[in-house]
């Protein structure tokens, strides 16, 4: 029940104040050190602009909302990769075309969000279409905090983008932005954190600027919570023969 009431709190005053665990220099990274290189693209679609059709006809996106429907399509040639229609949530707002995992071949990302108020008003979800070969994609999805191509970031500076994942873990006093570091991998995101610096971070949440990470946690806490998150990754392949 406290940790409940203390959820319930948290989330009365997060509804009037911005709760951001690194405010202007977000995603993780030290203040001091500045950013690391970011996944830079424009949006094939997003709420400016509602239609996107590739040269060679291949590739289709619809992103409508008006104020009582809502109409998605994301397709390359005559497979379907995502559809909604209707209010169903969360709700895309942007979709961006690149080659993520260096197959040779672009893939997709679409930002999506809960459409929350307080601190969930910043809860995303993020799907990934990996694209295998003609006619098959691997779609991973999974959901996060203020997500954006900013959590798309070459850590090691090796040419290849990690994931960054945000997530939040309720503690018995304070509460926490979590940051974990993936690596795309044979169709999957591989944890990473074991590879860089500093990470998993937990990060309390403060009005302050704060990018230190918290030792309120035992490792035991820190271990569960990440475990949790890696399993919360979903998959999902997707091709013509099951269209």
């Amino acid at each position: 029940m406290r940790r409940i009431l203390t959820f319930i709190l948290t989330c009365l005053i997060f509804s009037s104040c911005p709760a951001f665990a690194y405010f202007d220099n977000y995603p993780p990274y030290s203040f001091k050190n500045g950013p690391s290189r970011h996944l830079e693209a424009n949006p094939l679609v997003d709420f400016d602009k509602a239609k996107f059709k590739s040269k060679d006809g291949k590739i289709y996106v619809r992103l409508k909302e008006s104020a009582d429907s809502f109409d998605f399509i994301l397709k390359d040639t005559k497979l379907v990769l995502a559809y909604i229609k209707g209010e169903k949530l969360p709700l895309p707002n942007s979709v961006y075309q690149i080659d993520l995992d260096g197959n040779g071949k672009k893939d997709f990302i679409v930002f999506y969000n809960y459409r929350g108020k307080g601190i969930e008003a910043q809860k995303d979800m993020v799907e990934i279409y990996l694209k295998r070969k003609e006619g098959l994609y691997r779609r991973i999805s999974y959901d996060t905090f203020s997500a954006g191509l900013e959590d798309f970031v070459d850590l090691d500076r090796d040419g290849k983008y990690e994931v960054i994942i945000t997530g939040f873990c309720r503690g018995d006093k304070h509460n926490y932005f979590t940051y974990n570091i993936y690596k795309p991998k044979g169709g999957r995101l591989a944890n990473a954190d074991a590879q860089f610096k500093d990470y998993p971070k937990f990060i309390w949440i403060t009005h302050k600027k704060n990018d230190k990470d918290s030792t309120h946690l035992t490792k035991e806490e820190r271990s569960e919570h990440t475990i949790k998150k890696n399993d919360s990754i979903r998959y999902h392949d997707i091709s013509k023969a099951q269209q």
